[in-house]
C-alpha cells in the first residue's frame, strides 16, 4: 500500500507541476511554436520529476525511518518481557573445593560461581559440567535468593559438557519453573539470540543480546571436537557457562558452555561463543536425572595424547598419527587385552586416529559391550585386537 501512495503522489504532483508550467505559458498571451511550446512542456516535465521523486524518497524514508523505529522498540520491549519470564527458570550455583594448603601455609578453598536452569519440576538441574571439575560443594541459588544445598548426579564430561545437580524440594506443593525448551532444527542462522546467566559481577542474572552465527558447528576443547554447537555473537563470560540461550518465541535452544579466543593456529578472536544443541542437552540431561549417567563407552583410557610429527619425533616413534596411550585403568577394556601406556592407538573400528578424528569423538562412535577391532602401534609393528568397550562407570 505504501508504494502505491507513494506512485500517486508522484503522478499527482508531475501533473500539478506540468499544469501550471502550461498554464503559465497560455496566459502570458505571447504567441509560441509548437517546437517552443514542446521544450516549455520538456522542461516542466523533467522539473516535476525531479521535485517529486526528491519529496516521495523523503516520504519513504521518513516511513522507513519511522517503521524501523517502531520495530526496534517492539523488540526491546519483547526481550524484557522473555527476559522476566525465563530468567525465574535460571539459577545460580555457588561451588567450593576441597580446602588445601599451599606452599606458603595458607589455606585456600576452590570456588567457582556458574548458571543452571531447571529441568523440571522435581528439583533437577542443568549445568555446565566443566566448571563444576573438582567442586565438591553446591549451593543452587534460586531467583529471590533462596539457597538451597545441592547433590551432584552426574556428568557427561568430556562428551557434551552436560551436567546435573538436584535440590531437595521444602514440600510437596512447591513448585519450581520449568521453563519452554525448542527444538534444534527450528534455530537458523541470523536470527535473534537472548544469552542470559550470571554476570560475574555478583550473583545476578543478567541478558545479552545476539544472532546466531551457526546453529549446528563444532569446536576443538581440549582431547575432543565438541559437535551438537551453536555459534552466536551474544555477548558471554565465564560466569554464563551453564546458562541458556533463548529464542524470540521464549524458548530455550541452548545451554551457554564455551567462549573462543583464539583459533587453532593461536590467533586472537573476539565475540565467538557456543551453546550445546538443547535436543543433546536433554537426552543427556534427562539420562541422568534418571540413571546418574548417560551410557558411554570406555577402554580405561585416564590420559593420552593425539600425536603430531613433532610429538613423534620427541618420543622417536615412527608414526606420526594416533593417539599416544598415558595411562590405562588397570581394570579397563585395554589393560585386560594386554595394551601398555606408550602404545600408539592407530585406529578404532575402522576410523583412523588423528586431528579430524580425535581418540574421544572415534569412542563416541561406539557401544558399549559391543567388540571392535582395535589398531594398535609397539615397537614398529602393527597388532590388530578385537575389544569390546566397557560401559563407563557414573
Amino acid at each position: 500500500m505504501r508504494h502505491t501512495f507513494t506512485i500517486v503522489v508522484v503522478s499527482a504532483l508531475m501533473g500539478a507541476i506540468v499544469g501550471a508550467a502550461i498554464w503559465s505559458v497560455l496566459s502570458s498571451g505571447d504567441q509560441m511554436s509548437q517546437e517552443e511550446l514542446d521544450a516549455v512542456v520538456q522542461v516542466a516535465v523533467e522539473s516535476a520529476v525531479e521535485q517529486a521523486v526528491d519529496q516521495a524518497i523523503q516520504q519513504s524514508t521518513d516511513e522507513m525511518s519511522l517503521q524501523l523505529a517502531e520495530t526496534a522498540t517492539g523488540e526491546r520491549r519483547l526481550v524484557a518481557e522473555i527476559f522476566e519470564r525465563i530468567s525465574r527458570s535460571v539459577v545460580i550455583i555457588d561451588a567450593e573445593g576441597p580446602e588445601r594448603t599451599n606452599d606458603e601455609g595458607v589455606t585456600i578453598v576452590p570456588a567457582a560461581l556458574a548458571t543452571g536452569f531447571v529441568l523440571d519440576g522435581t528439583g533437577h538441574i542443568v549445568t555446565a559440567a566443566h566448571v563444576l571439575e573438582g567442586m565438591t560443594r553446591f549451593v543452587v541459588i534460586l531467583p529471590g535468593d533462596d539457597r538451597r544445598p545441592a547433590e551432584r548426579l552426574g556428568d557427561d564430561r568430556p562428551f557434551s559438557d552436560v551436567a546435573v545437580l538436584r535440590i531437595e524440594l521444602e514440600d510437596e506443593e512447591e513448585n519450581l519453573f520449568v521453563p519452554s525448551f525448542g527444538r534444534t532444527e527450528s534455530v537458523e542462522a541470523g536470527e535473534t539470540v537472548l544469552a542470559i546467566g550470571n554476570t560475574l559481577l555478583g550473583q545476578e542474572v543478567a541478558v545479552t543480546v545476539g544472532v546466531v552465527s551457526d546453529p549446528d558447528t563444532t569446536f576443538f576443547r581440549e582431547r575432543y571436537e565438541q559437535d551438537n554447537l551453536i555459534q552466536t555473537d551474544a555477548a558471554l563470560n565465564h560466569g554464563n557457562s551453564g546458562g541458556i540461550l533463548v529464542d524470540l518465541d521464549g524458548n530455550i535452544v541452548g545451554m551457554t558452555a564455551v567462549i573462543a579466543r583464539e583459533t587453532h593456529d593461536g590467533g586472537f578472536v573476539d565475540g565467538v561463543g557456543f551453546a550445546v544443541q538443547i535436543d543433546a542437552v536433554l537426552e543427556v540431561a534427562r539420562a541422568i536425572a534418571e540413571d546418574g549417567f548417560f551410557p558411554r563407552p570406555s577402554f580405561g583410557v585416564v590420559d593420552e595424547r593425539l600425536l603430531t610429527p613433532t610429538a613423534a619425533a620427541q618420543l622417536d616413534l615412527e608414526v606420526t598419527e594416533g593417539s599416544f596411550l598415558i595411562e590405562l585403568s588397570r581394570r579397563g577394556a585395554f589393560a585386560r587385552a594386554g595394551i601398555r601406556p606408550g602404545d600408539v592407538l592407530r585406529e578404532l573400528n575402522g576410523i583412523r586416529i588423528n586431528a579430524e578424528n580425535p581418540y574421544l569423538n572415534a569412542l563416541a562412535t561406539l557401544e558399549p559391550n559391543v567388540p571392535v577391532v582395535v589398531q594398535i602401534h609397539r615397537g614398529g609393528e602393527e597388532y590388530h585386537l578385537s575389544i569390546a568397550p566397557d560401559l563407563r562407570a557414573p
